[in-house]
């Protein structure tokens, strides 16, 4: 009897991720052609994109409270999924994919969500994490409270952090594509494939700058001047050029309270 009641504690605690895992299959317009993911999500535990060899987006999601109304998709591709102040919406239209929660705090909600590698993301969240592994395309990352984590990423991206740690890995970037990396309170931390070429604009105004890539430095002080009825102002801020492999477009990096990180990996 006592191992009968073991082995059913046991089922019991394996099924509970079960039942709260839920499950949205996206089709796409126009599988096999590249798309655009887009997420705005207030409040989150922690948000994750990765890649998958599907031509769909497949999104699992969890979280107390949330409960799925209708299992049936609406018209126009949407699905709505709420429960009690939260909602989750997703809608389709011509390849680009739309997920939006609603103004509340969702209560723990984590989402995992998968799109074929040649996706484009544009993602912003007030409250949580976010990662973001081995997609292919234009990245627009917005977190204010939270770190952000982009692994085996190609392409080019902007990314914008308030209070939170910045790591992204490059696999491949777009040659001639400007990028900016901005923070206020964190560390940032940027790898290239070691034949990139650019030319890094760094400032941090509490922090360090690392590299070690070989960089032709030029620090430079930016004045700008302004007059007004009150009197006449002068300020300068100062900033570290480094050419990178000769140099080319413009990446910024810029934080407030934290180091700069930029490191060169060696190419496979």
């Amino acid at each position: 009897m006592k191992i009968n009641l073991l082995s059913a504690l046991i089922l019991s605690v394996l099924s509970v991720p079960l039942f709260a895992q839920n499950t949205i299959e996206v089709p796409l317009s126009d599988p096999g052609q590249p798309g655009k993911l887009s997420i705005n999500a207030m409040f989150s535990d922690e948000i994750t994109v990765r890649s998958h060899n599907e031509q769909n987006v497949i999104i699992n999601y969890s979280g107390d409270g949330i409960r799925e109304e209708d299992s049936q998709a609406m018209k126009n591709g949407m699905k709505r999924i709420s429960g009690g102040g939260m909602g989750l919406e997703v809608v389709e239209d011509n390849n680009e994919v739309e997920i939006s929660t609603g103004p509340f705090p969702t209560n723990d909600l984590e989402m995992t969500v998968y799109v074929p590698r040649n996706f484009s993301i544009k993602l912003n969240t007030v409250q949580g994490d976010v990662n973001v592994f081995d997609v292919e395309g234009e990245l627009e990352i917005s977190a204010v409270n939270g770190d952000i984590d982009l692994g085996d990423i190609s392409g080019t991206v902007l990314v914008n952090s308030v209070n939170g740690d910045m790591n992204v890995d490059f696999k491949y970037i777009t040659p001639g594509s400007p990028m900016s990396f901005t923070g206020v309170n964190g560390d940032m931390e940027v790898a290239f494939p070691a034949d990139s070429k650019f030319t890094a604009k760094m400032k941090t105004e509490w922090g360090d700058v690392y590299t070690n890539f070989d960089m032709d430095i030029d620090r430079e002080g930016t004045k700008s001047e302004s007059k007004s009825d009150d009197g006449f102002k002068i300020a300068i801020n100062k900033w570290i050029i480094g050419e990178v492999n000769g140099g080319g477009p413009e990446f910024l990096f810029k934080t407030l309270h934290g180091d700069i990180s930029i490191r060169k990996k060696q190419n496979k």
